[in-house]
């Protein structure tokens, strides 16, 4: 029987452990996130609902297909996320002048004010990195770049993977 090196046991323990590690990072995120929402008194709002405001105060007038290609999720999962938000008056709904057949993602006024609320937020988000250096946070985002392009190029279909939204 064949003994492993101590650098081959130590890179499959990182290999096994870095998913994980992931996963809670973006599960932090998220209750960091609903915390600040209800801080700044916006309780009905969820992180894939501001994920969306965000992409629509960066571009009104989004289709669906180009909010779940953002969001690394399904048209299925943004339309969703949409109704209850038309529901609640965030966006509406207007036909596409470009293309009859599809429907544009657009704020409300509602929607629009509530962006008076995304300084504060990005500010507490952003507190997260206070401890890193430029070099770190380059360094921390080609990783993650990287890590992500790796996954992306797997065999699987983005149409067939489960919902990945902000994971």
């Amino acid at each position: 029987m064949k003994k492993e090196s101590p650098e081959y046991t130590s890179m499959m323990h990182l290999i096994k452990s870095i998913p994980d590690l992931i996963k809670k990072i973006s599960k932090q995120f998220n209750q960091q996130e609903r915390w600040l929402f209800r801080t700044h008194m916006l309780p009905g709002l969820t992180p894939p609902q501001l994920f969306i405001l965000r992409q629509l105060w960066k571009q009104d007038g989004l289709q669906l297909k180009v909010l779940a290609e953002a969001a690394n999720t399904t048209r299925a999962t943004i339309t969703s996320i949409a109704d209850t938000m038309e529901e609640d008056g965030h966006i509406t709904r207007v036909q596409n002048p470009e293309d009859g057949r599809s429907l544009l993602i657009k704020l409300t006024k509602k929607g629009k004010d509530l962006q008076i609320y995304k300084s504060p937020i990005d500010r507490d988000i952003n507190g997260c990195f206070r401890d890193f250096t430029l070099e770190e946070l380059t360094q921390l985002y080609h990783l993650l770049k990287k890590l992500s392009d790796s996954i992306e190029k797997k065999d699987n279909p983005p149409e067939h993977q489960s919902d990945r939204i902000f994971v």
